[in-house]
């Protein structure tokens, strides 16, 4: 996530926050080279808890902080580490 260019700190991220994050729905693309999508943030489920993949016992379907509404109409969801705001 980038800092804020003004303060240098992170961003926060609140529900209704326009967001980047790196997103593709072709499953060839390497995850590191997927383009960034734009879309807005619908739901925080901070109170979810987190657990690591050990804890899962499994590398698929972690939760994730944030769900968000990219603008081509999918939902996906993510942690603040894979946020940008879109302003910056």
């Amino acid at each position: 996530m980038t800092p804020d260019p003004k303060s240098g700190q992170r961003l926060r991220f609140t529900v209704g926050t326009r967001v980047r994050t790196p997103h593709s729905l072709i499953h060839e693309i390497p995850e590191d080279q997927w383009p960034l999508a734009s879309g807005v943030i619908i739901e925080d489920f901070a109170d979810s808890g987190s657990l690591s993949p050990k804890a899962y016992g499994r590398d698929w379907a972690f939760s994730r902080r944030w769900a968000i509404a990219p603008d081509d109409g999918n939902l996906i969801f993510r942690d603040n580490e894979d946020l940008d705001d879109e302003a910056t």
